[in-house]
Formats: structure tokens, C-alpha cells, sequence
């Protein structure tokens, strides 16, 4: 038996001697799929946050801007607010990879915001910056406002993201107030661009939120694609692959119909049908090929 599991395993076929009579053997190769003699692989359609397939719409450019503004100027806060699939985690990473590429920043990147407690929270923030944290939450404060304040004077500019920032918690928020006041008389210490779905404006709208909605420098919304963002995120993704673009103009039409313009939602229907024209040997994808 482990003989069997290792064969199954390394190629990818049940042994013949395990299957029943009437069972058709299946060949799991790994998903290539052959349209008008080009190969195109599953990558080009992954809904993987891959910053190297990541198109850039307005609404896109114009929140590039605006953090890079807040970052440049070390204006201290700044939210990125967009429905379920229109990009956040791929423009977090896009931006977190420029800034920790940079020699002039330190950046930090949290990917999920589940802890229970500012305390847990702020113990979370100083790990990522590799800064020790102490027993209390006073003592480990004073440790990243010394962390922050070192880096200044080596004149490195401190940006923290922080993805799916509608799961904070009430006393997170403060926290990150309080953090915020770590400033010298003419700038922040440190920036921090916080992304998150809709829910994420509607928390920040409580009273209780007043004193950091008025540190928020500017905000920026994601929207959905039209249909000529579609087909450029459709050309760019293939022109990145090296490939040439499958979809028939129709298909497009469909893509966007059914997606609603949200990006992920897209995507899945493009990598749905490649895998649907290469399993029928199509060489190009029609609107009905759309699954």
C-alpha cells in the first residue's frame, strides 16, 4: 500500500491493479491548457494577491497616490475602503513590497488583525518591527516610541499596513491612536495605512472613533471595474504571462456581466473557462465558453 501511495503521489495515477473494472482511469496532470498553440498557465488567472499581475485602474492610482502622499509627507494616517474582491490585499502588497524594497523606509505588514485585546495588538505591531515587548502595555509602548524615534534619526520614514482592518476591535482603534501621537514638533513618527471592506466605515463612524477620524490625512475607495477596465485587466494579465489573450469580445461582455466588475469574481470566470476550452480543445473562448 505505501508502494501504491508513493506512485499515486509522484505521478498522479491510481496503480491499475486498484481501480474496479468498471472505474475509467483519470490522468491529474498539471493544468495547462493548449488554446491556438499557446500555452497558458493556471498563474495568469490566480486570484492569489500576486502584486505581478495586479492591474491598475483609477480608483487604484488615484489610492496609490494618496498613500504615497501620506507616507512622502509622513502625514500619519490614511484608509483604503473596498467591497469583498476589488483589490485591497494586492494594493496592500503592492505598496508594502515598493516601501520595504526602499532603503529610506521600514515597513510592517499586518496581515490579519484577530487579537483580542489592544495589549495582544500592540504586542502583534512591535514583533513585526522586530521591537521587544515588555509585561505591560505601558513599557512596551515606550519600547516602540524609542524603536520609532531611532528610526527617525537615521531619517527612515516607519509604515505600518494593516489588511482586513474591519476586524479591529474598539480598543484597537484607540490603540492606534496612541500610537499616532508618537510625533516630534513637525511630523509623525510613524504612517499607517489601514485597509479594509465597507464595514471598516462604518466602525470609524461611531462617536466613539472621532479622535482618530480626525487624524485620517485622506481617505480612498476602491470601485468595481467597468467593462473596459475588464479587458485591459484581462490584456494585462496575458501580456504579463506572455500569452496571447484568449477571450473573444463577447466573453468579455459576459466576464463583466456575471463578475459585476469586481475583480476576483472575474478572474475566477476567466480561470473557469480557459480550464473549459482546453478540456474541449477550443481555440478561443466565445461567450458560451463563459463558466
Amino acid at each position: 500500500h505505501f508502494h501504491h501511495r508513493v506512485l499515486y503521489l509522484s505521478t498522479g495515477r491510481v496503480p491499475s491493479n486498484l481501480l474496479p473494472p468498471t472505474t475509467i482511469s483519470l490522468n491529474f496532470e498539471p493544468f495547462l491548457c493548449y488554446i491556438s498553440a499557446t500555452m497558458i498557465p493556471e498563474s495568469v488567472f490566480s486570484i492569489s494577491p500576486n502584486p505581478r499581475f495586479f492591474y491598475i485602474t483609477p480608483s487604484v492610482q488615484a489610492a496609490i497616490a494618496k498613500t504615497q502622499y501620506v507616507v512622502r509627507a509622513r502625514q500619519g494616517l490614511t484608509t483604503i475602503i473596498g467591497d469583498v474582491g476589488l483589490g485591497k490585499t494586492s494594493l496592500l502588497r503592492l505598496l508594502y513590497n515598493e516601501y520595504d524594497d526602499s532603503p529610506e523606509h521600514t515597513s510592517a505588514f499586518i496581515v490579519n488583525p484577530k487579537q483580542t485585546s489592544e495589549t495582544a495588538f500592540l504586542k502583534a505591531i512591535c514583533t513585526e518591527f522586530e521591537v521587544k515587548t515588555k509585561r505591560s502595555q505601558r513599557e512596551t509602548e515606550l519600547e516602540l516610541r524609542a524603536f520609532l524615534i531611532d528610526q527617525y534619526r537615521a531619517s527612515k520614514n516607519v509604515v505600518l499596513f494593516i489588511d482586513e482592518a474591519q476586524q479591529l476591535k474598539g480598543p484597537m482603534f484607540e490603540q492606534i491612536r496612541q500610537i499616532l501621537n508618537f510625533e516630534t514638533d513637525e511630523t509623525k513618527l510613524i504612517n499607517i495605512i489601514m485597509a479594509g471592506q465597507v464595514e471598516l466605515r462604518y466602525k470609524l463612524a461611531d462617536r466613539s472613533k472621532r479622535a482618530l477620524v480626525s487624524r485620517i490625512a485622506v481617505s480612498s475607495t476602491l470601485d468595481a471595474l467597468t467593462p473596459e477596465e475588464i479587458q485591459g485587466m484581462i490584456d494585462f494579465r496575458c501580456t504579463v504571462a506572455g500569452v496571447a489573450n484568449p477571450f473573444e469580445p463577447e466573453a468579455i461582455d459576459a466576464i463583466y456581466e456575471w463578475s459585476k466588475g469586481v475583480p476576483r469574481e472575474a478572474i475566477k470566470l476567466c480561470a473557469m473557462s480557459v480550464q473549459y476550452a482546453g478540456l474541449n480543445k477550443l481555440k478561443r473562448i466565445d461567450r458560451k465558453s463563459v463558466v
